[in-house]
């Protein structure tokens, strides 16, 4: 296995791939030309193997992994003068067939495979959020061979079936101007674009639909970062699908800041972010102060748990709402009785802001390891909740976000509100499933540690979700999922 660290040079290729991003179930190179072949995991996208088309025969004894090289490279927009940003690990190579299965015979194409691990280097094709503005959101790559005489940067894309199952389309929402910005001359009108993705079943008859929400790290505007992030495409999946009779519908909006964006807005003009707690120990001393002048005084009557929280409300409600709206419009196949909504972290935050403020279009939600703060929620915001089939996921050893004060609390109070629908999967830790991925890949058998499946970090408890593997007395999540209706 070679292993190539990163270097920083730049180079001025002349590629093929500065396009919109498109993932396809298959294609095949031309000469001079990669494909890359992109792999969907529990912990996001991942290179598995790049298949390239030399335009002459090549012989099979004639290929070694260890001569080749993939850099990848980063290119800004509007240029063709890359920068490489790192190196792939090269696992293997071999003479192949277009679609990259190993061949016995000369042939143009050769398959390099890379490392396939949660913490393989460089392995993600996707450009980091902070990189979105100025650079392309996805890398391109050079593979280079020496004594083969082997120098391909042209990339005819990328290939993923899961992901090419999906279709992709924008929704522009116009933020309605007040009065005052009406009268202004100098108002220019502010507008909100949502990349989103949608599956929708082959015999699509009267269907339900997930509506899904993702994490912090996969906001930006490249939606397949929000298929690839998490597996997210894995809704599409036979495992999930097969638990609704005619399959379910999938809508998974992008948001280009976070969902985490309030209705807030500081003195300066910038919004607030969730979660923003004025109840902190700061404030403790200030606000019996404000109460009882509110009581005594007339400030305000509204009973103290029934004011609207501060910073609690997403900014990214009526674009949500009416792009759903839209969506139905344009699909008759959805059942509108049974529209689901979930999402993990920042997106289960938005779950819960959804099913606070729009609860009557919604009948279930499944936050996971959700990040609204549970002093944002009143008493009668519960009280509406606890009529909801609602399915928690959650871990105990989450360190990004304290379930004590976010799911473990809400559940608490929705108990005591007689929640009758109310569900819950608490897990110790987030291990790996598939059985493929240790802990120490070069543990020794009398290692401690030999044979013990690989740990995610306890806020990725989405994964159980999307293995379809949170189940309790009445069923799995998705099965109880798809006997919901409003």
């Amino acid at each position: 296995m070679k292993r190539i660290y990163s270097v920083f040079l730049l180079f001025c290729l002349p590629i093929a791939s500065l396009f919109p991003q498109l993932f396809r179930d298959s294609l095949v190179p031309e000469p001079n030309q990669s494909v890359v072949h992109v792999g969907s995991y529990d912990w996001g996208a991942c290179v598995e193997k790049i298949v390239i088309n030399t335009g002459r025969p090549i012989a099979p004894e004639s290929v070694k992994a260890e001569e080749f090289e993939i850099s990848r490279i980063l290119y800004p927009k509007g240029t063709n003068v890359g920068m490489t940003k790192g190196e792939l690990t090269i696992t293997g190579a071999f003479v192949s067939t277009e679609q990259g299965e190993k061949a016995d015979s000369a042939e143009p194409y050769i398959t390099i495979l890379t490392d396939v691990y949660p913490e393989a280097e460089n392995s993600n094709p996707f450009v980091s959020i902070s990189f979105s503005g100025r650079f392309y959101n996805y890398y391109g790559y050079k593979i280079t061979n020496s004594r083969l005489s082997i120098s391909i940067s042209h990339l005819k894309g990328f290939v993923n079936k899961e992901a090419a199952r999906f279709s992709t389309a924008k929704y522009t929402y116009t933020v309605p101007a007040t009065d005052e910005e009406k009268s202004d001359p100098r108002y220019e009108e502010q507008t909100v674009t949502l990349p989103y993705a949608v599956y929708i079943p082959q015999k699509a008859k009267k269907v339900p639909l997930i509506l899904w929400f993702h994490g912090m790290g996969e906001s930006g505007t490249n939606i397949y970062q929000v298929l690839f992030g998490t597996k997210a495409n894995a809704l599409a999946d036979e495992r999930i699908q097969s638990h609704f009779k005619n399959g379910a519908a999938v809508l998974a909006p992008q948001c280009p800041t976070g969902w985490l964006e309030t209705t807030e807005e500081s003195k300066l003009g910038p919004r607030y972010w969730a979660p923003v707690d004025r109840d902190a120990p700061v404030n403790k001393v200030k606000r019996p102060l404000s109460d009882f002048l509110s009581r005594v005084l007339g400030f305000d009557d509204t009973p103290k748990q029934e004011r609207i929280p501060f910073a609690a409300v997403s900014y990214y409600t009526e674009p949500i709402k009416k792009l759903l709206y839209t969506f139905l419009a344009e699909h008759p196949e959805i059942d509108r009785d049974r529209i689901y909504v979930g999402g993990y972290s920042a997106g289960g935050y938005m779950t819960m802001n959804m099913l606070i403020q729009c609860p009557e279009l919604f009948a279930a939600g499944f936050p996971i390891c959700e990040f609204y703060l549970d002093s944002k929620i009143t008493d009668s915001q519960i009280k509406s909740l606890a009529e909801k089939p609602l399915w928690f996921t959650y871990a105990l050893n989450d360190e990004s976000v304290n379930p004590e004060k976010n799911s473990i609390a809400t559940i608490a109070r929705l108990r005591d509100a007689e929640a009758k629908n109310l569900h819950v999967s608490e897990f110790r830790s987030v291990v790996d499933m598939s059985g493929q991925f240790l802990l120490k890949r070069d543990a020794d058998k009398d290692d401690d540690e030999y044979g013990l499946p690989y740990e995610y970090e306890g806020h990725a408890s989405w994964i159980y979700v999307l293995n379809d593997a949170c189940k309790d007395k009445d069923g799995t999540l998705f099965d109880w999922l798809s006997h919901q209706k409003r």
